[in-house]
């Protein structure tokens, strides 16, 4: 899961934002320092924005001209793949804790981007409703 930043450079700094993110606000003062920011920009756009306000996470779109993109790492991208999950079946995380016999703390770690989660608890996730992780190596 890659989302497309435009980067523009202000002054001193390169500010970042993003067409598929618009509440995206990052910057740093060189161009590898605004891709590196763009990464947490992003990570924090989501969490914020999106699934602290239970809105639907848009998915990437293709990458324009002069466009760089910025890559998910694969437990970031799966995890905004099983919010978005329960957004479009309205599985709440109460519900899916029932589903999974587990304690909210643990629900809540699936939706928290910056918290290492066992593959296995996704997994367990996914089949309660309903769904399979299939993996792609590119």
């Amino acid at each position: 899961m890659e989302y497309a930043v435009q980067i523009v450079r202000e002054g001193d700094a390169f500010v970042v934002s993003s067409r598929d993110l618009p509440e995206l606000n990052s910057v740093g003062y060189s161009l590898d320092e605004a891709l590196t920011e763009a990464l947490d920009g992003i990570e924090t756009a989501l969490m914020i924005y999106y699934m602290d306000g239970r809105k639907p996470i848009p998915l990437p779109t293709d990458a324009l001209e002069n466009e760089h993109l910025i890559r998910l790492p694969a437990q970031v991208a799966v995890k905004v793949s099983l919010y978005n999950e329960m957004i479009q079946q309205k599985v709440t995380r109460a519900e899916l804790g029932r589903r999974l016999n587990w304690k909210q703390a643990q629900v809540n770690r699936l939706w928290s981007l910056d918290h290492s989660t066992k593959l296995e608890a996704i997994e367990a996730a996914f089949k309660a409703m309903g769904k399979n992780i299939d993996l792609l190596i590119a």
